[in-house]
């Protein structure tokens, strides 16, 4: 029998889900070893469950939020974090941590007297999950291969190597040697180093890794000229808890 599949979305901006569905050659003959039973951005009909495998992406903004995802978690046999707003929060989660947080509704709206500021937080602050898929987006040919480890029963496995890692595979030049921020070293690299190999610096979207070098990282950065504040800026701006977690080693 094949599996039942989810694929539901809370507070984000849909954007993890559109990485399925942008599968392109593998996406029919995915489609064909699954039962899709509930894809509400592209199907009318949807079920509620129970699931075999649910993915599910966005952070818990709301209480109607927390409401889906208990639900979700309820009905999944496997439920998967992702994306970084599932997995850690993602920007919205970093308000909490600006010194200005009440005065940036009024930079966006003109009324803000109907607006409740609501503290956004990771799933996993909520409820149980089975596997997390950083990544905003998520890389595509990681998104497959973590699929098909599932329909095969095998345990899916997420690279725990940093962004610098796959620079040095991509035989890039070291951004930070060249005197740009960036965060590669401390950086989950499942997006193979996507941005460096671009000459962009890593702004952490994929969230830190295990065992980081706190120190070391601001370190280097204030080599090139990186205040600590604007250094906490960077590291909080996508998985603000989950460095807060990690940073009490250091």
């Amino acid at each position: 029998m094949k599996p039942k599949v989810a694929i539901h979305s809370i507070t984000g901006c849909a954007g993890c889900q559109l990485t399925i569905y942008f599968l392109q050659d593998h996406l029919l003959d995915l489609l064909s070893k699954i039962d899709l039973v509930a894809a509400p951005m592209i199907q009318s009909k949807n079920s509620k469950g129970p699931y075999d495998i649910c993915f599910l992406e966005g952070s818990v903004s709301s209480e109607e939020d927390l409401e889906k995802a208990k639900e979700y978690r309820e009905k999944s046999t496997v439920l998967i974090a992702f994306g970084t707003c599932a997995a850690f929060g993602n920007m919205q989660s970093s308000l909490k941590y600006h010194p200005k947080k009440k005065d940036i509704p009024k930079k966006i709206y003109k009324n803000v007297d109907h607006l409740k500021i609501v503290e956004s937080t990771r799933l996993c602050d909520h409820i149980d999950i089975d596997y997390t898929i950083p990544g905003c987006p998520p890389d595509k040919n990681e998104v497959f291969k973590f699929i098909k480890d599932l329909l095969l029963e095998k345990k899916p496995s997420l690279t725990t190597n940093p962004v610098c890692y796959y620079c040095t595979l991509n035989e890039n030049n070291c951004l930070i040697e060249q005197g740009v921020p960036c965060l590669g070293p401390i950086t989950n690299g499942g997006c193979k180093a996507l941005c460096p190999t671009n000459n962009h610096g890593c702004t952490g979207c994929r969230g830190p890794i295990d065992d980081m070098n706190y120190t070391a990282q601001k370190a280097l950065l204030k080599r090139i000229g990186v205040s600590e504040e604007v250094f906490i800026q960077k590291v909080q701006k996508f998985a603000p808890k989950r460095f807060d977690e990690l940073i009490k080693r250091f």
